[in-house]
């Protein structure tokens, strides 16, 4: 009988034991939770930035390349001669298509 009584005392004891270390782990598996969402956060808002920097860098490239001073006037020269010549090409093929 007393070997029985042990024994419902060392279960009762595990039990108890079994039951902490269940709460132990699932209180350590919220915060796991919480600071895995924080990082995803974070990692989006990152991703985020990167599109910002990498629409920013494109610009500045872009910007970088327009010609300054004398050089933007020959390139618009260049542009508005262009242009003449396209709009003389337009006519030309209006004026042979009627």
């Amino acid at each position: 009988m007393e070997d029985l009584s042990k024994l419902v005392k060392g279960l009762d004891i595990k039990s108890r034991q079994l039951v902490l270390r269940h709460k132990t782990l699932k209180d350590e598996f919220i915060k796991l939770e919480q600071k895995y969402l924080e990082t995803e956060n974070s990692l989006l808002q990152q991703k985020k930035i990167i599109l910002e920097l990498e629409k920013q860098i494109q610009i500045l490239t872009i910007a970088k390349s327009i010609p300054t001073g004398k050089e933007s006037s020959k390139a618009k020269k260049k542009i508005n001669e262009l242009l003449r010549e396209l709009d003389t090409c337009i006519d030309l093929l209006n004026n042979k298509t009627i």
